[in-house]
């Protein structure tokens, strides 16, 4: 096995080959975290919406952005890259316009091609970051992007804590601007790895999908953890906003995306190389323990006090950290070339799981037993431990031995 490369010579590569891929995965997660999360607080204070009808249209949205992403991955597999990316992007801009106006069903068309638009851009961006990226950063790579997610998850809550919920408009003007951007950078940027291909129906590839146990095990295994994940997000809003003043619960969930901000920007990279040195199955380990308690934390405290909003906040940030960066390798190691924008389209499926959040934990606050829900996630996050290791027992990992051995870089 060979060495770990070090830290700042593999960043400085990746970043080389990938720099317009990162900038844009950070600009669509900036517009994605001011626009999103805070529809929970705009429906209920601009609508009059209760949690339970606040869940079932976030959960409608974040759906159909799962079903978008199938066609744009058949797409990029047939050489449309540019084309997926322009058209997203101007669908993007048009649905922030419409976040703005004051009525409901615009809103929540403009939620859905929100949802749908920025989820087409960040698979695009993935897409073309693995086929740019050389073999031996790959996982840097996949690293590197998630950093950039994480720092735009961090600065929008900030962000719109600072500028006040009233001033959100100001907000989605920027957010205007950014999909603009991105707009240009789909149709200036040369995809050199971009060729046309003979086009592939959409069913051949889910067919290979289908018959690939391993990676359908994968995706089992993330729909229950990004189920947990965005629960830890939009959900743990929700209970705020149940149990505080909007401004607190706002400030609350501010204070939490700071903490993640600095673990992020201090510890993330430190975090990744020290994981070189276990095995996939042992981060997985590591990363459900941490997630299980923290769990645990939002069920018996409350996060109003900093002895209980601390720890929550570190383990669940070094939880998540741990799960993502090793799923995503995990997805890389396991995706013919050929059927990348089928597989990395289909991976997001795990969107279901973001989708039923809402609407499961919406039930929970409504019913005033929000805390209870976070006991349920623990459950399921002991469910994950045994579908990981199927992922693991069988296929192709088993014969790389990447979840018995560190994996080489």
């Amino acid at each position: 096995m060979s060495r770990p490369p070090v830290i700042a010579a593999s960043l400085m590569r990746v970043h080389r080959h990938c720099a317009q891929e990162l900038l844009g995965t950070l600009l669509i997660r900036l517009v994605y975290f001011i626009a999103y999360p805070y529809m929970v607080i705009i429906f209920e204070q601009q609508f009059s919406l209760n949690q339970l009808e606040s869940g079932a249209l976030l959960f409608t949205a974040t759906l159909s952005a799962f079903f978008a992403t199938q066609l744009a991955g058949n797409a990029i597999d047939a050489g449309n890259l540019r084309t997926a990316l322009v058209v997203s992007s101007l669908v993007l801009a048009s649905a922030i316009a419409m976040l703005m106006t004051l009525k409901l069903t615009v809103v929540v068309i403009g939620l859905m091609g929100l949802t749908i638009s920025t989820r087409t851009l960040e698979m695009g961006f993935k897409v073309n970051l693995s086929d740019r990226a050389p073999n031996e950063v790959i996982e840097m790579a996949h690293s590197a992007r998630y950093y950039y997610v994480n720092i735009g998850g961090a600065i929008a809550p900030a962000l719109v804590a600072l500028a006040g919920i009233h001033n959100r408009d100001v907000l989605l003007y920027g957010c205007l601007a950014c999909a603009f951007i991105i707009t240009l950078y789909a149709c200036l940027n040369v995809f050199p790895g971009v060729k046309k291909k003979q086009r592939i129906a959409l069913t051949a590839g889910l067919q290979v999908i289908f018959q690939d146990k391993t990676f359908l095990a994968l995706c089992a295994f993330c729909v229950l953890c990004y189920l947990v994940i965005h629960s830890n997000d939009i959900v743990l809003l929700m209970l705020l906003n149940s149990q505080f003043p909007p401004t607190h619960a706002i400030q609350l969930y501010a204070t939490l995306q700071i903490i993640n901000t600095v673990m992020v920007v201090f510890m993330y990279f430190s975090i990744n190389q020290a994981l070189q040195r276990l095995t996939l199955r042992q981060r997985i380990f590591l990363a459900l323990s941490l997630l299980i308690v923290s769990q645990v934390i939002v069920f018996s405290c409350s996060l109003d006090s900093y002895a209980a909003l601390l720890p929550y906040a570190i383990l669940l940030k070094l939880g998540e950290l741990i799960v993502i960066s090793t799923t995503n390798f995990t997805m890389e190691l396991l995706t013919p070339v050929r059927y990348k924008g089928a597989y990395f389209s289909f991976f997001y499926i795990y969107m279901l799981g973001m989708a039923c959040a809402p609407l499961l934990g919406g039930l929970f606050v409504y019913a005033d037993h929000g805390n209870l829900y976070f006991l349920l996630l623990s459950g399921f996050l002991i469910g994950c431990f045994y579908i990981f290791n199927q992922v693991c027992a069988s296929g192709r990992l088993a014969d790389s031995g990447a979840c018995y051995e560190p994996p080489s870089h």
